[in-house]
């Protein structure tokens, strides 16, 4: 067995389940993710700084969630039907018994909440006529900043879980064929162990790709939805920008002359920016593709980073 960590193997399955289909989905199928939680009414403007940190003071030690939501410019309604916000609330809530920091900049104030001093993603901001107001809109992107690092730290994650769980599926002869392979399909058919990942049974034992994954959540990774804001799809050749030149992994039907994944947002610019591809070597690329990425990933059919990648630092 190969060295992934055991979170990131048992999440392998339910991250590739997320690009099943092979094929990207159109951004303009789904609202982005952050906009609908933009209240109508703005935020409120206060005489200083000082007044509006109170007032998210008051909103969080007072346990008033709409009123923190209207503070910051936010739709209740709509942040209670997440259950992450409902988490971070609660974390808000706790930090703000502890102790709230602030930190002045000239025309505007940052907020550390709780002895860990985790950053508010909401400044507060002078505006021109000298009021104070939570910025709504800086807020929702930082905290798009934010998403989009930790999901890209995910991705490359699952890349390299991927890269090792290949080649444990080729230790052992899967198929019974006398030939060592790869696997070329991410999910196996119900009943064989052709795919990355099986139910465990006393029979097969556990695949590559990890085991205990909640069929509902698969099933909703392979919706579409992406995981952690990526899809993953497997690359079965190489091109002439390798070494070694172009040519097939899969030879007899087996892939047998080398393996590759490509890993790209969901939502550009909103679940991810950088798009990822490896290869067996375990050499990891990322590329900026733009708005275009869904336009661009379906013709992306083999490992060939050109000038646009650039290798990720190990």
């Amino acid at each position: 067995m190969t060295n992934t960590p055991l979170p990131a193997r048992a999440a392998l399955a339910l991250a590739l389940a997320a690009g099943l289909t092979g094929t990207a989905h159109a951004q303009g199928a789904e609202e982005a993710p952050f906009a609908r939680y933009v209240s109508a009414t703005p935020a409120p403007q206060f005489d200083s700084a000082d007044a509006a940190v109170e007032a998210l003071r008051t909103a969080l030690t007072g346990d008033d969630f709409d009123g923190l939501a209207a503070l910051l410019g936010l739709d209740a309604a709509a942040l209670r039907d997440s259950p992450d916000t409902v988490e971070a609330y609660a974390q808000m809530r706790r930090g703000a018994e502890a102790r709230i920091v602030t930190q002045d900049q000239e025309d505007r104030v940052l907020i550390d909440i709780g002895w860990r001093l985790w950053p508010l993603p909401f400044p507060v901001v002078k505006a021109g006529d000298g009021s104070w107001a939570f910025d709504t809109r800086a807020g929702l992107d930082e905290i798009v900043n934010r998403h989009v690092g930790e999901n890209e730290l995910a991705a490359i994650d699952t890349v390299h879980a991927y890269l090792d769980a290949q080649v444990d599926y080729a230790a052992v002869d899967r198929d019974g064929d006398g030939v060592l392979e790869y696997a070329q399909t991410l999910v196996s058919t119900p009943g064989m162990t052709d795919g990355l990942y099986w139910p465990e049974t006393d029979e097969d034992g556990p695949s590559p790709a990890g085991e205990g994954i909640n069929t509902a959540e698969l099933d909703d990774a392979s919706a579409g939805r992406g995981y952690f804001g990526y899809h993953f799809r497997i690359l079965t050749g190489q091109g002439d920008n390798i070494a070694g030149g172009a040519y097939d992994y899969v030879i007899n039907g087996n892939m047998i002359a080398g393996y590759a994944i490509l890993a790209w947002p969901a939502h550009y610019g909103e679940s991810g920016v950088h798009s990822f591809v490896a290869n067996q070597q375990g050499v990891l690329y990322e590329a900026d593709l733009g708005p275009e990425t869904d336009r661009i990933v379906p013709w992306i059919e083999r490992f060939n980073p050109g000038e646009a990648w650039e290798l990720v630092p190990e």
